[in-house]
């Protein structure tokens, strides 16, 4: 029951973001500080990809990263992160819009 939490978890954290690479866009199926699942074919496992994260509303709000694909299904792709400070401040805040809590503990403001 645990896995079956956390995938619901994930996918609230992804939802409002999209996947950009190549001038498409891709809906975003999950998220976490590791990495994402996107609804996306034609990508193989191995393979390191460039990709914006944004805003489904506002696609200037945005960041740049990257993932090397762990697994490459039918209809979606899974790729975990090549992490940058920029990539992780940018899903941190976006996990804790949607979530309603801080990512700042009281103990360390």
């Amino acid at each position: 029951m645990v896995g079956s939490r956390q995938k619901q978890i994930g996918r609230k954290a992804g939802d409002g973001l999209v996947v950009l690479i190549e001038g498409r866009c891709y809906p975003l199926v999950t998220i976490s500080v590791n990495g994402l699942s996107f609804q996306a074919t034609g990508h193989h496992k191995g393979e390191l990809l460039t990709l914006k994260l944004a805003q489904l509303f506002d696609m200037r709000n945005c960041v740049e990263g990257r993932i090397r694909v762990v697994d490459a299904k039918e209809t979606t792709t899974v790729g975990e992160f090549v992490v940058t400070m920029d990539l992780m401040r940018y899903i941190i805040r976006h996990m804790s819009a949607i979530s309603g809590v801080s990512p700042v503990s009281p103990h360390f403001s």
